[in-house]
Order: structure tokens, then sequence, then C-alpha cells
């Protein structure tokens, strides 16, 4: 007999996805709304990080960065092609449409974990999924250009079919049913590695405990383990996608995996090897890092919640009990082994919202079950902090910017137009390189300027793609002694007749070359003669890019502070300390910094010499509090430590460390 009673049996067919579900008309409104929101708040424009490289690949049909994300290039390609709707836009629709579709998986699997609950519990979980759904780690992922919506509804609907497996398998009936539905969920898997291995493995890994037992115990016919791992591997069909580009020029083809060893260098993720270089001891200081984390960000009661969720009801469904716990810890485990760590990166967030939406439909059946077992009153106080305690992470919902964030376009368009015609632009940050590539080669924007990226400077796939570009450039050898900077070096020494300019002073004294102040990036050797005075222009644009978004589009603040850091601190370098202060102070709100005038003196301020502090407080970009306390070395540079103390409390206030050690607790 059912755990369902016959007025509240779920249905299952394309009306739910295909998923048992109760009350499909709640689900499907619910899911609208969230649609709605998720569209109305998503990034119109390119983004921070690996946005412009994925957008690039989606709209013109190339290749990005191992292990390729076939399935999100191919959406990605025929939402860009929607009429009247912006290229970019379609692009991002690859995200908010899969995030949103995910709350009826998450609807099924929680409704089958409360098969005893009231009515309107079962009636009213969509909505309660929908607010969690609003939790800042889930709506980031949700609203830019990016991999993890899409495999997150994939893996997350696989758990669904998964947990819906009948318990009771004796009949023929039941065990055809188990190995149909085995089948879906392996192709379901098999379609999330076509977009993200890791968290396909990850759900994987989590889910097989329960099926494996329950086959052990007769309970599966060992013909449905079969099933789901031939539907996984017709689910990678997506792969030969790589086959049929890595032969295309005429676009971005990342690594050139034309023969079996770069396809095999490509496939195996050999470009991350360094980053995965760490002990055990410092993988287990990361994971623990992450539960503080998980407080900061009103995650843990949520978490708390969920994994009782599944420990006291997850035997009603075929996973288990501990499917639910068990993905999240991989998932946790996943993105705490990197060397280059910081869980506020956004991308970490996209890992773990497999994880957080398993925590959040185990938390909403266990208060449910608190409602039906103990007191409805605590159930209530329960499911309140379960949903209300996420919308008071930052950004909240009302904070919310990104829809008006045209930051990356900003910087990247600023850099084109600074360049001289033929210009060698060499671009260090991410968020210059992707963006610059796509302006180039989407939008045609400046095809005559060189875009090298520093980082892909060992990358010989990266130098065919730029002379496949640029056929006028003059040959140089390619393999010598000496790594990246030696033939980035080769390199310009072939082009001497072509400008050339960097994003900081660092790379032009790596380089060997003389820099002189322009806009964002810094002209070099000859075009530093005569004397050119700094443009600040872009700085400005920028400064009131800040004031339009605040807070409220994640790690805009962060990469206009790196940005202007940057800027500032080559600025002082060279000399020029009146627009260093001016480009120092671009990357703060103007309501984080003392009201102060720049005073005459500073213009006699002596250059900067030496290395900045080793920051100890980590940020993925960078951080306000910086440029602050930069801004203070700066002010005390000239013996002015009255303005210099303002500037060092303001960071101080922020938390910076460096500046809280230079503060006295009286002061």
């Amino acid at each position: 007999m059912s755990h369902f009673s016959t007025a509240l049996e779920p249905r299952s067919g394309p009306s739910t996805l295909y998923l048992p579900l109760a009350f499909p008309v709640w689900t499907w409104a619910a899911t609208a709304a969230l649609v709605a929101y998720y569209v109305a708040s998503m990034a119109r424009d390119l983004s921070l990080y690996d946005s412009g490289e994925l957008a690039l690949a989606a709209v013109r049909l190339g290749l990005a960065h191992p292990p390729g994300q076939p399935l999100h290039t191919l959406l990605g390609f025929a939402l860009s092609r929607l009429p009247l709707v912006p290229k970019l836009i379609g692009v991002g629709l690859a995200s908010a449409l899969p995030a949103a579709l995910t709350l009826i998986p998450a609807t099924s699997l929680a409704q089958r974990l409360m098969p005893f609950a009231s009515k309107t519990s079962r009636k009213l979980a969509p909505v309660w999924l929908a607010l969690c759904a609003l939790h800042p780690l889930l709506w980031e992922p949700a609203t830019r250009v990016e991999v993890y919506a899409l495999a997150l509804f994939f893996a997350l609907w696989a758990v669904a079919r998964l947990a819906s497996v009948p318990l009771d398998t004796t009949t023929a009936a039941a065990q055809r049913q188990s190995v149909s539905w085995l089948f879906q969920a392996g192709l379901a898997l098999g379609l999330c590695a076509s977009v993200n291995p890791m968290i396909a493995l990850c759900t994987g890994l989590a889910v097989a405990p329960g099926i494996l037992v329950r086959i052990a115990h007769r309970k599966l016919p060992v013909s449905a383990l079969v099933a789901a791992v031939v539907a996984g591997m017709l689910g990678l069909a997506p792969y030969l996608y790589v086959f049929a580009v890595r032969d295309r020029t005429d676009v971005m083809i990342w690594g050139a995996p034309r023969d079996a060893k770069s396809l095999w260098h490509y496939v195996t993720l050999q470009d991350y090897a360094q980053n995965h270089d760490l002990t055990l001891a410092l993988w287990t200081s990361h994971y623990l890092a992450w539960f503080e984390w998980a407080f900061r960000h009103a995650l843990v009661w949520l978490v708390v919640m969920g994994v009782l969720g599944h420990l006291l009801l997850g035997a009603r469904t075929s996973l288990g009990r501990a499917a639910g716990p068990l993905a999240l810890a991989f998932l946790v485990g996943e993105i705490s082994y990197n060397v280059v760590w910081n869980l506020d990166v956004p991308d970490y967030s996209g890992y773990l919202s497999v994880g957080i939406w398993l925590m959040a439909a185990g938390a909403l059946a266990f208060c449910a079950e608190l409602q039906r077992r103990v007191r409805p009153s605590i159930a209530r106080v329960a499911l309140a902090m379960t949903v209300l305690l996420p919308l008071t992470s930052l950004p909240q919902v009302w904070q919310r910017t990104r829809h008006v964030d045209h930051l990356a376009r900003l910087l990247a368009e600023s850099v084109l137009q600074q360049a001289p015609r033929d210009a060698i632009v060499i671009a260090r940050a991410d968020h210059f390189a992707g963006s610059l590539f796509y302006l180039q080669e989407a939008e045609a924007q400046r095809p005559d300027v060189v875009v090298l990226a520093h980082g892909l400077g060992s990358s010989t796939w990266h130098w065919e793609r730029i002379y496949r570009m640029h056929p006028g450039l003059s040959a140089f050898v390619l393999q010598a002694p000496g790594g990246r900077m030696a033939r980035i070096k080769r390199f310009l020494h072939a082009q001497p007749a072509r400008p050339v300019l960097v994003e900081s002073f660092a790379i032009a004294q790596e380089l060997g070359l003389r820099a002189c102040p322009g806009g964002l990036y810094f002209p070099t050797g000859a075009a530093c003669d005569p004397a050119r005075a700094p443009q600040l222009a872009a700085l400005h644009s920028i400064a009131r890019t800040l004031e339009t978004l605040q807070d409220g589009s994640p790690d805009a603040a962060g990469a206009i502070a790196s940005v202007t850091l940057n800027v500032g601190e080559s600025l002082w370098r060279m000399g020029y300390t009146l627009a260093a202060r001016e480009a120092l102070l671009a990357g703060v709100r103007s309501a984080q910094q003392p009201p102060l005038s720049a005073p005459a003196e500073l213009a006699g301020a002596p250059a900067l010499a030496g290395s900045l502090p080793t920051w100890l407080r980590p940020a993925p970009l960078g951080d306000p509090a910086r440029n602050l306390f930069l801004t203070a070395q700066l002010m005390a540079s000239i013996g002015r430590n009255d303005l210099a103390g303002a500037y060092l409390r303001m960071a101080a206030s922020d938390g910076l460390p460096e500046a809280l050690a230079l503060v006295s607790p009286e002061r």
C-alpha cells in the first residue's frame, strides 16, 4: 500500500517533469514566480570570472576551458538565438531557467520525505522552498552566465527520481519500473557530467550507497544498476561536441585538443593540476573553515535541520538516510581540495548548490514532521527560521543590483578604447581577459588589438590563436628556455613597432619595460615620450558604478577595489601621487571613506618603493579596506599622520587586520 493517501497521491508525467509530485499547480506557480525573480534580477551583460569566456563559447560555438561544458555551450547557443532577445541575456537564461526549474525536483524530494504530513504542508512545500531559493548562494549562480545552475538541475532531478523508486519491488511490474527509473536517473547524472563532472561525481557517490544496499538486500535488481551505468554513459554524448569543434580555427578552441595527447591533457584537467597539490592538513583546514563560513552566511540552521530531516526521514526513500548529508559533505570536500582557495569565490557557491537544495528539502520535511509529532508552534518557529534566515544573508533580496551591473564591459571597453591602433594589450586578471575576448570575437570590437592573456602565456594554443587572429604579427621562437615571461619578451621583441599596454606597473617591470600613466592600463616604451598625464575618466566611471551597485552585485565591489588598487599603486610607484590617491579612493564607496580632501603637499610625496603588505585577510578579488590602508600609507609618507589616522580608522572599522594592528583601542 502506498504511503500516500488516495486523495494526496502524487502525479507523474510531462506536467511534473516526470517526477512524482503532489499539487503540481502549486509547484508550477511557485516555479513561475522564481523564474520571474531570477530573470528580473539576473545580469544582462558580461559578468566577472569565467562568464565572458563561457558566453563566447556559447554564442560562437567554440570551446571553453576544460573539460568543455558542452551541454551548457549548446543550450546557451540555442537560447542566444531567441528572437528579439540579446545574445548575452539568452545565454544568461541557460542559468536562470534551470535554476528555477530545480524547484520541481526539490519539491518532489521533500514531499517524498514527508508523506504523512498534512495536506497544507505538502501543498505549501514549493512555496517554502522557493523562499529558500532566494538565498544569495543559490541566487548567485542562477543570475549570471555560468554552468552550475544547469548541472544543479540535472543532479537534483536524478536524486528526486532515485528517491521515488518504489520501496517494494517484489512484483515484476515494480522491478521493471525500478530499472526504468534508475536508467532515467543515470541519464540525468550523465547530462550533469556534460555540464560539470565534479558535481555529477559528488552526487553519484552520495546516492550510490543507498542503491547498492538495496541491491545487496535484493530489494532492487542488479539490472537496475547496469541500466543506470549505461544511461550515464549515454548522458555523456554531448562530449562528442568537443570532437566536432576541435579543428575549428575561426573561434576560440581552448587547449586545441586536436590529437590524442592534447585531448587527454584537456579532459583530465591538467591545466589545473598545480592547484591540487596540497597536503591533507591543508585540505582539512579548508574543510573545517567551511563551517565558520556557513555560519556567517546563515546556512548553519538550514544545514542542521536538513541533516536531521534526511537522517530521520530518509528511510522513506530508496536513497536511505545518508544521501543528502553525503552529497553536501562530498561537495564541501571537493571545493576544499584547492591550493588557491577562498570560500567567497562565487564559483564555490555553484558547486555547493546541490547540497544546499538537498538540505532545504530535508529541513522542510523535518519541520513537517515536527508539526505532526510534536507541537505545531515549535514546527512553525523552526520553519520560519529555516526560510527566513537565508533572507538575512547579504546581499538581501531588495539590495541586489546585478541586473544593472555592466562593470565587466566597462572595464574591457575602457582598455580597448585606450589602446592605440594595432596595440598589444597584456591582461592578467580574468575579469579583463574573458571580457576582452568576448568583445573582440563576439562583437568585433577593436579586432586590430592583440589581447595577450598573461596567464595563458605558457599555452601554445593561445599563441596559435593570437597568430590566426593577427596574421600580420612577426614570428618568434615559441619554444626556448626561460618560461612564460621569457616567451612574452621574445614575442614583444619581434613586434618592435607595436605599442604595448600592460595591466600593471609590476608586469612592466617583469618584462623590462618602461611604463607611464594612461587609463586603466599603462603605456610602455616609446609611447611614454613625451611625458604623459594620468587619464582618470575611466576611474571616475568606475567610482560611479560602485555607488550604483553598492554591495548588491556579488564581487563587483571586490573587482573595483582590485582594479583601482592596482592603478593607484602603479601611479604611486611612478610618482603621480595625487592621481594615485584619486585612483585608490575610486574603489571605496563615499560612505566608507572619511570626507577629506587631498593636501597640497601630496604632490611632492616620494614614489612608492618596496612591496605591499602580505594581506592577512583573504579576498577573492580585492578589498576596499586595502585601498584605505594604502591611502593612509600615502598620507603618512608626507608626514600627515592626522589624515593617515583617519583612513586607518576607516580601514580598521572594516576589520582589516593590518589597520587594526596600527590603530590603538583608545583611538
